[in-house]
């Protein structure tokens, strides 16, 4: 694949930007990622936690599986995942950097209220089989791992580098790329 844009971001930054059906959306880190999405031609339309992990039958989305829009519709597909093995993605937390993440989608006027949970790239969480409770679990890769998703749909896309030392490694940088197949 050739690569279109890379760039690095420190921890505590974000960064947005557009990628067009067909692109991959490759993510490099070791430290938590916040991520969400919205269709390009309408905001209202954006990634929603509840429906990737119904279609998916899993809260802990890896290679194959779908991310969903609130309206039900594909938007991206999980290609690679580098940190299957290590760790799992996460569908069950909240914003860690909600105002950096604020301030990359400002341009889409969405309202603080109307924020869309994030996935936590690289977020390791565990569930109590007995009980349902959701622990931390501080465990990451040892070096940066990626992550590829390719859009089905055009989507506008923030990232916010959001490392949280009860669940990764902190100060850790991140790239992005955005890549042609």
């Amino acid at each position: 694949m050739k690569i279109i844009t890379e760039k690095t971001i420190a921890p505590g930054e974000g960064w947005s930007g557009t990628v067009e059906q067909g692109q991959v959306l490759r993510l490099t880190a070791k430290s938590v990622v916040d991520f969400i999405a919205f269709r390009k031609s309408d905001p209202r339309e954006y990634f929603d936690v509840a429906r990737t992990r119904i279609y998916n039958l899993n809260i802990f989305p890896t290679r194959g599986q779908r991310l969903f829009s609130k309206q039900n519709n594909p938007m991206m597909r999980v290609l690679e995942d580098g940190f299957s093995g290590t760790g799992r993605h996460d569908l069950q937390s909240s914003h860690g950097c909600r105002d950096k993440m604020l301030a990359l989608i400002a341009p889409l006027n969405v309202r603080a209220e109307d924020l869309p949970n994030p996935l936590g790239f690289f977020r390791n969480l565990e569930i109590d089989q007995k009980s349902g409770a959701i622990r931390n679990v501080p465990l990451g890769p040892a070096a940066p791992v990626a992550i590829d998703l390719q859009a089905e749909i055009d989507v506008f896309v923030a990232l916010v580098n959001c490392p949280d030392p009860k669940t990764s490694a902190p100060g850790a940088p991140a790239t992005i790329a955005i890549l042609a197949p």
